[in-house]
């Protein structure tokens, strides 16, 4: 089952902000948990410091140390804070009152003025060890070397980074949370447009609206202009099937009548025959003038862009072959690039008529052009198709009679009447323009313009 466009914003969103505040809290318990190092080790040298300070050498190169430190806890045992110094022998020749019960190794090879920190345990316990070879110097020119040793426990450090890492998950815990509550509601607004489309379609589904409203925000308003365009275009195609067919019977019903009362007679004349013949004819073009009319689709706002080159090329081709012995000149001035969103059918029956007039009534040429036509800033607005021939073109007085169903120009030539019809109804659907004029090769000029 399919979850729902909220459920994956909101299972997204929290997935990148556990992802985000789990990486912030490693870092941010990383940082602090050095940080207490750091400050461990800083005041482990501060008391190395002070000891150094209170070291004296005796003339006999012994060292001298006084009964009590600065630092209380070097006083009391099991303070978690220790000091050694050892002779340059490895020999313990001081330690502090605190560090009773305890032993430690002085650390070897370490070079005067050297210093290092070790992580050692004492009685189970972690601890850092401060060492330090110094010499001194007494003031009778004596000198000796020593090592220092400071050790401190870790207790105090773990204890405050486990109490600051409890109190940074829970804030980032509740915080999460919050968020993830606040996220929440901000998508159920977002999404909240997309609900009433949703209950404004189904208006429109129970007959209760015609439209989509207009009042959604602006990321939507080209989804619900797109949505009652083609809303509009599905009632205009239902609309035309039924009046297609209204028509059709309509238009049937008189050749119907007439051959009717032909078939009761016994004997049929010559005169019988022709009726006949011509209400047959008759009957073959209405059908097919309003089966073309009702299987013409319009302008399909979700329809493909489509490339009108091939469908050209395609018609020229056919046509070279019907029209062979004319040996005509076609000058096509077609961009392979030029699309125009339609229905191939549509473009198909638009182009097919026009060229098969042009063809059939040219003596020698005849010449194609499709444009692009665009505004100002570059933007395209349609296009505009131009087909003309150098025939004997068709008289002014006959141009609208020629856009009509069954109306030819010379009635003397083959033909049912309706290629023109069905061209004229196709540029209406498209809702563009059809204008034809004198040709400079002196036939008829067609110029149709499609808007985008």
């Amino acid at each position: 089952m399919k979850s729902s466009i909220q459920s994956r914003l909101v299972f997204s969103a929290s997935v990148v902000l556990f992802c985000f505040l789990g990486l912030a809290g490693f870092v941010l318990d990383t940082a602090y948990q050095k940080g207490a190092q750091n400050a461990l080790n800083d005041r482990l040298q501060i008391h190395l410091y002070s000891i150094l300070a209170t070291a004296e050498l005796s003339k006999n190169s012994r060292l001298m140390m006084p009964s009590g430190l600065s630092e209380p806890k070097f006083s009391q045992i099991d303070s978690g804070l220790y000091a050694y110094i050892f002779n340059n022998d490895g020999t313990v020749v001081w330690r502090s009152s605190s560090s009773a019960g305890e032993s430690i190794t002085p650390v070897k090879n370490l070079s005067p003025g050297e210093k290092t920190f070790l992580n050692n345990r004492l009685d189970q316990v972690s601890n850092v060890e401060l060492h330090y070879k110094a010499i001194l110097e007494s003031p009778f020119g004596q000198s000796s070397a020593f090592e220092f040793v400071v050790i401190e426990s870790t207790q105090s450090v773990d204890s405050q980074v486990a109490g600051f890492r409890s109190v940074l998950w829970q804030w980032l815990g509740g915080i999460s949370l919050l968020l993830i509550i606040i996220q929440f509601w901000i998508i159920r607004v977002s999404l909240q447009p997309l609900r009433h489309i949703v209950s404004d379609l189904e208006k429109i589904q129970q007959g209760d609206a015609q439209h989509l409203a207009n009042h959604y925000s602006e990321e939507l308003k080209d989804i619900a202009n797109t949505l009652n365009r083609l809303i509009d275009n599905e009632r205009t195609h239902l609309k035309r099937y039924r009046n297609t067919l209204a028509d059709l019977a309509h238009s049937l019903k008189t050749p119907l009548s007439v051959l009717t009362g032909l078939y009761g007679q016994n004997n049929l004349s010559t005169d019988d025959i022709k009726t006949l013949e011509s209400q047959t004819l008759q009957m073959r073009q209405l059908v097919d003038y309003q089966l073309q009319k009702a299987a013409a689709k319009g302008h399909q706002t979700l329809a493909a862009p489509l490339h009108v080159k091939p469908v050209i090329q395609q018609i020229t081709t056919s046509l070279d072959k019907v029209y062979l012995e004319k040996q005509l000149s076609i000058v096509s001035s077609v961009d392979a690039s030029i699309k125009f969103n339609a229905e191939k059918g549509d473009m198909f029956e638009l182009f097919g008529n026009l060229l098969d007039n042009a063809y059939k009534w040219a003596k020698s040429s005849v010449n194609i052009s499709v444009q692009i036509l665009t505004n100002k800033e570059g933007e395209a607005l349609g296009i505009q198709i131009i087909i003309e021939d150098d025939g004997p073109g068709i008289p002014l007085d006959k141009l609208d009679s020629v856009l009509q169903r069954g109306i030819r120009a010379d009635e003397t030539t083959k033909g049912h009447g309706i290629g023109l019809a069905v061209v004229n109804e196709l540029v209406s659907l498209y809702k563009g323009t059809l204008e034809s004029t004198s040709s400079d090769l002196g036939g008829q000029r067609w110029v149709i313009i499609l808007p985008k």
